[in-house]
């Protein structure tokens, strides 16, 4: 699908900004662990085996650094290396490590504007993610019942697709509400801004400004869908390595980088809040 140009980010109105991270003005050497979480493992210790996609990567809290954005490194391991480390996956030896965080019980967003500053890694087999959960899932209630809203997804085999999705009840994983179009270039050439417009009744998606792909409540109840999207939320990065939805990865591969330079959450209208644990 070619780049739309229908509707522009810039012409949503009263926008006012309740939340951010400057990743390009970062005091630190570590994230915030006020606003910040890692997932360690492979998904294993949640009933995930690889993080439910057969995904390879072991998550550690050190695959990062923080120089003018966040990088989350991806890099390939050797055997012995994994074996000291006492890094075992579902599969065995990790292969891969990388890093996931996220903001779950240290800050929650509910409706708003969400814009993401990020340039993508290079390299088949990675798969990169700027998402959401519905907080709900720390309280009782399942996947995909909680709410899964994609932000942006790319994998490294599709160098120059944006992609943005959602997952509910009886719509999820490949079936999932979601609109693919294609970058003029490589989302690894530069930083690139996606987000989306987070209503009550409507979810719409920008990349670089230009809408892409909308969501609307009416139109999924009309087809018999639920809309697990009027409540909290939390906004999870990561760098993952193969997986279903990556696919192979590239036996040169040995390192693969994501970076991101700064979150910023708004209020559209008055509609939009964050909450700080």
């Amino acid at each position: 699908m070619a780049l739309p140009k229908e509707r522009i980010i810039s012409l949503l109105s009263n926008r006012e900004l309740l939340w951010s991270e400057d990743f390009t003005q970062y005091r630190a050497d570590s994230l915030d662990s006020r606003r910040w979480n890692f997932d360690i493992g492979d998904g294993s210790i949640h009933g995930l085996i690889g993080w439910g996609n057969n995904e390879l990567e072991y998550y550690t809290d050190s695959n990062y650094s923080i120089t003018n954005s966040l990088k989350i490194n991806a890099k390939r391991i050797d055997g012995e290396h994994a074996l000291s480390q006492n890094l075992h996956c579902y599969y065995g030896l990790a292969e891969w490590t990388s890093t996931r965080i996220h903001t779950s019980g240290r800050v929650g967003f509910t409706f708003g504007l969400i814009e993401i500053s990020a340039k993508m890694p290079q390299g088949i087999g990675t798969w990169p993610a700027l998402w959401m959960l519905g907080s709900s899932i720390h309280h009782g209630t399942l996947w995909p019942e909680c709410g899964e809203i994609d932000i942006l997804e790319n994998t490294g085999a599709n160098p120059t697709r944006v992609q943005g999705t959602i997952h509910g009840p009886n719509y999820f994983a490949e079936n999932g509400i979601t609109t693919i179009i294609d970058s003029p270039q490589e989302l690894s050439a530069d930083f690139h801004t996606y987000a989306i417009d987070w209503r009550e009744d409507s979810i719409e998606w920008f990349f670089d400004g230009l809408s892409y792909h909308r969501a609307d409540r009416l139109a999924l109840q009309e087809r018999g869908l639920g809309w697990p999207f009027n409540k909290e939320f939390f906004l999870l990065i990561n760098l993952a390595i193969g997986g279903g939805f990556a696919g192979p990865v590239d036996p040169k591969l040995s390192i693969a980088t994501l970076e991101v330079a700064s979150i910023k959450h708004y209020s559209i209208d008055g509609i939009g809040s964050v909450k700080i644990y």
